[in-house]
């Protein structure tokens, strides 16, 4: 790839540097035979006034403003939004700020209908990226928070093409209006000099959906398989609590990466296919970087009356390659940027984390080894074992990692209190009861920093490991030599939802045993060629017989295959590993 991997993000889980705060709100009941009024969770309150973003009769773009006025839309002149279309009732959807600094938009009795992320609504709240289907115009929601990211389980596992799928080749030639060479030209605009590649990916595809009158749509970037992806960016795909998104075919959409092409579907509206159970129309192109493939951008219409046209493909093509250079460019400027003003702020941090962590000790029975090694721009990884007793101990690895000073802070809080809620629970530790109360502080905490933690408990007297992986790599149980098991069950970060379930999950201890866990930045750093540490190389090492044995020759022997892969390229996060044996 031709810029450093980021962050894992695992299902349903937002990137910690990205996600705001949400507080859920349960659906309301519509009258018999009315379109559900959809809630869903929102942001926190910004200090910035938010806008709509649109094109106008002219094609040109536009945003509005929003502040305690109502803003209607509709056909006619008086309206804030006024649009000439005859799809649009006169006055067709109003939205109004609530008493809580929070935007409601109404449907008012149209024609045609309000849609929201491609959903029929009579009202619901607004969160920044949703988009707003009246007729065929389409509207952002513009807030100064940034969009959640997504998983992209909605993406369907068919055999077969969408009816009617147009395939471009991804070399041909590309002929643009001078329409579509505005729009490219607008895609790099309002960006500061400390953009991320994920806020890049945000800003060009917030533009594209309006540009190209797409309804939903993500950017996502290769990962370590061929079928691996990572949404980095998504707008319109914000799930509906109980709700479903329209699924995708997952075969259109990987073949931007698989066979470097781009594509439209159907070719004819004839085609059109609105109850087929996938979106209507979608479009696909790759993300290139000096000729590799490193990613795709997806827009799609979920209930349209028309295909995209096929200038559309073009557009997003070159939509495409501009967006590999403004991506790899950024985090260009971002490394050498740290490298020349972050490296007192870096010293600074690097001393605060080891003033308030501590290497975490052996107890009586348990055997314990830990390997940090320090990331170019990012700090917060620690590790703290909490010994219960001889023969139980809980393993907790905590990553505040890209949330600053304040998560550091916040997360060696949450130790803290993970210690006070463990050591005050007696013999049996509820690690679920733990998760909820540390939850619970994260979400109502003055700075509300998302931290990563996972937690093992391990008990030697009934043979029993519980775990709760809240946005970690799942932690890795080693059943003798050669004998690995992976401990999948992923749940979500700290600080995100305060009504979010923890579940502990259980499984039998082996013996003997060796228990590994690691941060992402250990199996997410890069060599010179671009290339990812990876889960299979750590799996491969740790499965190899000649590695199994004490704690502190697995860490080792971890960090001594970390070191020759990445050999001397910087990586940018902390790589945490731990072992703890008896």
């Amino acid at each position: 790839m031709g810029w450093p991997a980021r962050r894992r993000h695992s299902a349903a889980i937002a990137s910690a540097s990205a996600l705001l705060a949400e507080q859920p709100r349960s659906a309301e009941q519509p009258e018999a035979g009315a379109p559900a009024v959809l809630e869903r969770p929102v942001r926190g309150i910004t200090t910035a006034m938010p806008s709509i973003r649109y094109l106008d009769d002219a094609g040109q773009s536009r945003t509005l403003t929003i502040d305690s006025q109502p803003v209607v839309i509709g056909r006619v002149a008086t309206c804030q939004i006024a649009i000439a279309d005859d799809l649009i009732s006169r006055e067709h959807a109003r939205i109004d700020r609530e008493p809580d600094g929070r935007y409601r938009i109404r449907d008012l009795g149209s024609r045609n209908k309000t849609f929201v992320n491609g959903q029929t609504i009579t009202e619901t709240l607004l969160a920044p990226g949703d988009i707003v289907r009246i007729g065929d115009r389409i509207l952002e929601f513009v807030d100064d928070g940034t969009v959640e990211k997504i998983d992209l389980e909605f993406l369907t596992p068919d055999r077969t093409d969408p009816t009617g799928s147009e395939w471009v080749k991804f070399k041909q030639p590309v002929t643009l209006t001078a329409t579509q060479l505005e729009s490219l030209s607008r895609l790099s605009a309002n960006l500061g000099a400390t953009a991320r590649p994920e806020d890049i990916a945000g800003s060009a595809l917030s533009q594209l959906v309006v540009d190209l009158q797409a309804e939903r749509g993500f950017v996502a970037v290769k990962g370590e398989g061929k079928r691996d992806l990572r949404a980095i960016a998504q707008r319109g795909l914000s799930r509906t609590p109980g709700a479903s998104l329209t699924p995708v075919s997952q075969t259109f959409v990987y073949a931007a990466i698989l066979q470097s092409v781009a594509g439209r579907y159907p070719e004819h509206p004839d085609d059109l296919q609105t109850k087929a159970g996938y979106a209507s129309t979608g479009i696909v192109a790759p993300i290139s970087y000096r000729g590799e493939i490193v990613g795709l951008i997806y827009l799609d219409r979920t209930k349209a009356r028309q295909p995209f046209a096929a200038a559309t493909v073009q557009h997003l093509l070159a939509a495409g390659t501009q967006l590999g250079a403004m991506m790899a460019d950024a985090s260009r400027r971002l490394v050498e940027g740290a490298a020349r003003e972050g490296a007192a702020w870096l010293a600074t941090a690097r001393r605060l984390q080891a003033s308030l962590t501590s290497m975490p000790a052996r107890g009586e029975v348990f055997d314990v080894a830990t390997r940090l090694i320090a990331g170019r721009t990012r700090c917060g990884d620690f590790v703290d074992i909490i010994h219960l007793g001889p023969d139980r101990c809980v393993v907790a690895l905590f990553d505040a990692s890209g949330q600053g000073l304040a998560g550091l802070v916040q997360a060696v809080g949450l130790r803290s209190a993970m210690r006070a809620s463990l050591r005050s629970a007696g013999d049996e530790p509820n690690l679920a009861g733990v998760f909820a109360t540390l939850n619970d502080v994260a979400c109502n905490h003055a700075t509300r920093k998302l931290v990563t933690v996972n937690a093992v408990s391990i008990d030697l007297a009934s043979a029993r490991v519980s775990y709760i992986s809240a946005a970690g790599p799942p932690p890795i149980l080693l059943a003798g030599a050669g004998r690995l098991v992976t401990l999948e069950h992923p749940s979500l970060m700290l600080g995100v939802d305060s009504a979010y379930t923890y579940e502990a999950t259980t499984v039998d201890l082996p013996s003997p045993f060796l228990l590994v866990c690691h941060s992402d930045g250990w199996t997410e750093s890069t060599n010179a060629a671009g290339e990812v540490y990876g889960d299979k190389r750590l799996h491969e090492l740790l499965l190899d017989r000649a590695t199994f044995g004490p704690p502190a020759v697995v860490v080792e022997k971890a960090a001594a295959a970390f070191n020759a892969h990445v050999a001397g390229h910087p990586h940018d996060d902390d790589a945490l590993v731990v072992a703890v044996g008896t």
